[in-house]
């Protein structure tokens, strides 16, 4: 448990270049394939099928953090140092951290998908393996490991991930003399890992060689792994992980299965304004063959820790070593085991506005607002931009957004001629624009790339048909 604990720890510390599922920067560009992933009433412009992985690709970090609060450049080479190493000023450190600092790790990758128009309806067939991590770090932690107080409360520490497979057919159709159309997109749902745990308390005050600590939390796991290794008072020492076979076949037995369901409309309410609104996985997952854990409801003494900032160690050394300190701090126990554990899936709200412009409707500005609702993980975006189809085959857009990690600038283009659309976009460029000698960003670790190439078929059923004067 310990090495996965601290394998999790160095993705979640080291991954500052990867990018946001559902791309909102997209919402309103012509000719993007895959915007009902946002709101499902979205058809596309024409048939598709994926080209299997690079149909649709998206990665993504997100957070208030600041990189160059973990990672700092010393001597003259600029070689790269973690926040624990002792060269580094606590002051420095604290400087760039918050009181609460949520953490977003997002992956979503089409394995299989493709769209086809009949008539006035669109229809979408989509195999996707997707990949979250919620987190909310504590400032309180960078405080303990750089010992700048004796008295730290690391309430609200809290880790939600989970990988499943969701295989989803989703139906838009026109409504209304063609002035609005509504969408619905049924999902069934595989889940592959799950892992929850929330620290209700955490809280620390240093003795002359210890610290007192007063803790209770609680959570629970579930992988396609036969056994977690209990040490005395059934504490977490370690995970047995067996050969393949092993795990597909209790992948199999376990039966992770889900359902959700995405809804959305889109009207327009005069000839220049479109407005849209969508909620995305409404739905549950059942995990099988659980382990309910819980830390300890009572005070009891923690010895510290020993060997972070050693500058012999190297990065991914060092983060595990505070991996397991902090697994130890956390003192995860096995409640009971094999218990089926029902919930519901966090859903997402958005509401959108577009105006093309009158005295050129391929040129137009739109806001987009986005909610999700995650319990302590909960996040609200706000974004605007401006979007142009420059032609039939090709169109662009640009966007400023602010939400709960900062503000952002995103920009996206699609390449969508006869017989084939390509998809590259970004919802936050920012952090690209001030980055080390390695390239890694400085000022956020906040930033993404959303990806897709397709193979495109059909009649163009795009709003800009090639008789069009506007």
């Amino acid at each position: 448990m310990k090495r996965i604990f601290s394998a999790l720890l160095v993705l979640f510390m080291t991954i500052p270049v990867l990018a946001q599922h559902n791309h909102r920067t997209g919402y309103f560009l012509d000719g993007y394939t895959y915007k009902y992933k946002i709101n499902p009433a979205f058809g596309s412009d024409r048939g598709y099928f994926a080209i299997p992985v690079a149909g649709f690709s998206s990665l993504a970090v997100e957070s208030p953090l600041q990189l160059s609060s973990l990672l700092y450049p010393t001597g003259n080479d600029g070689e790269l140092v973690t926040f624990m190493s002792p060269s580094v000023s606590a002051q420095d450190v604290m400087s760039g951290v918050n009181k609460m600092n949520p953490v977003n790790i997002n992956a979503d990758i089409s394995v299989l998908s493709f769209g086809f128009n009949t008539r006035k309806s669109f229809h979408t067939l989509d195999l996707s393996l997707k990949a979250d991590v919620r987190a909310n770090v504590p400032g309180a932690l960078f405080s303990w490991v750089k010992e700048t107080a004796e008295v730290l409360d690391m309430s609200k520490l809290g880790v939600n991930a989970d990988t499943r497979l969701e295989l989803s057919y989703g139906y838009s159709r026109s409504i209304i003399f063609d002035k609005a159309r509504f969408g619905v997109r049924v999902k069934l749902l595989a889940g592959l890992a799950k892992a929850n745990y929330s620290m209700d308390k955490l809280k620390l005050t240093a003795t002359q060689d210890t610290w007192n600590v007063e803790s209770a939390g609680n959570g629970y796991f579930a992988a396609p792994l036969p056994l977690i290794t209990e040490g005395s008072d059934r504490r977490i020492s370690g995970i047995d992980i067996p050969e393949y076979n092993v795990i597909l076949e209790k992948m199999i037995s376990d039966r992770n299965i889900g359902a959700a369901i995405d809804l959305g409309f889109t009207i327009d309410l005069v000839k220049y304004l479109t407005v849209s609104a969508s909620i995305t996985d409404l739905g549950f997952m059942s995990w099988n063959n659980t382990y309910i854990l819980g830390s300890p409801d009572q005070p009891w003494t923690y010895d510290g820790f020993e060997g972070i900032g050693n500058e012999e160690m190297d990065m991914g050394e060092e983060f595990g070593v505070l991996g397991e300190e902090l697994l130890d701090l956390v003192y995860p126990r096995v409640i009971s085991e094999g218990v089926r554990k029902l919930e519901m899936l966090s859903m997402t709200a958005h509401l959108g506005v577009e105006f093309r412009m009158p005295f050129w409707q391929r040129l137009s500005v739109g806001a987009l607002g986005s909610a999700r609702i995650d319990g302590p993980y909960s996040w609200y975006e706000g974004r605007a931009s401006v979007n142009c189809a420059l032609a039939r085959w090709f169109s662009f857009s640009g966007s400023y957004a602010y939400s709960n990690f900062g503000e952002s600038y995103g920009a996206a283009f699609n390449f969508h001629p006869n017989g084939l659309n390509l998809f590259v976009g970004i919802d936050s460029f920012k952090p690209l624009l001030n980055v080390t000698r390695q390239y890694v960003p400085i000022d956020s670790f906040n930033t993404n790339l959303s990806f897709g190439l397709d193979i495109a078929f059909g009649k163009y059923r795009g709003r800009y048909p090639k008789k069009a004067k506007n």
